[in-house]
C-alpha cells in the first residue's frame, strides 16, 4: 500500500509540474521577425517621356521642313511660337496622335506621318520634340 501511495504522490507531483509548466505543450519557436517601421509611400510621378532632339532634327530636315519651314497646308512654321503653344496646349499625346495618324484642323491638314509611312511613330515623336524645342515651347 505504501508503494501505491508513494506512486500516487509522484504521479500527482509530476502532473502538477507538467500542468504548471505548460504540460506537454510545446513552446512556440522563437522568431527573428523585426517589426517593420511604417514607411510612407513616395508620391509616384510620371516620368517625362525621353525624346531624342537630335534624331528629331534629322526627321525634320528630311520630312517636316517641306511644310513647317514655310507653313504649307496650314502647318505651324518652325519659328511660330504662338501656334506651337496653341498646339502644345492640347497635350503631347494629342500632338503625337495627330502627327502619326493625320489630322484636319482649323488651319489645314497634317497628313499621317507627314505623308511618309516609312517613318516610325518614334521618329514622329522625336520630330515633334525637336520642333517644340526649337520654337521654345514646352508641351504638357
Amino acid at each position: 500500500m505504501k508503494k501505491i501511495g508513494l506512486f500516487s504522490i509522484v504521479l500527482a507531483a509530476a502532473t502538477f509540474v507538467m500542468v504548471s509548466c505548460g504540460g506537454g505543450e510545446t513552446a512556440p519557436a522563437e522568431t527573428t521577425e523585426v517589426a517593420a517601421a511604417p514607411v510612407e509611400a513616395a508620391p509616384v510621378e510620371a516620368a517625362a517621356p525621353a525624346f531624342d532632339i537630335q534624331k528629331g532634327k534629322v526627321v525634320y530636315d528630311q520630312l517636316c521642313t517641306a511644310c513647317h519651314a514655310v507653313g504649307v497646308a496650314g502647318a505651324a512654321k518652325l519659328d511660330d511660337k504662338a501656334r506651337w503653344e496653341e498646339s502644345a496646349a492640347k497635350g503631347l499625346a494629342t500632338l503625337h496622335t495627330n502627327a502619326i495618324k493625320g489630322f484636319t484642323g482649323t488651319y489645314g491638314v497634317m497628313p499621317a506621318k507627314g505623308g511618309n509611312p516609312n517613318f516610325t511613330d518614334d521618329d514622329m515623336k522625336n520630330a515633334i520634340a525637336y520642333m517644340l524645342n526649337t520654337a521654345g515651347v514646352t508641351a504638357q
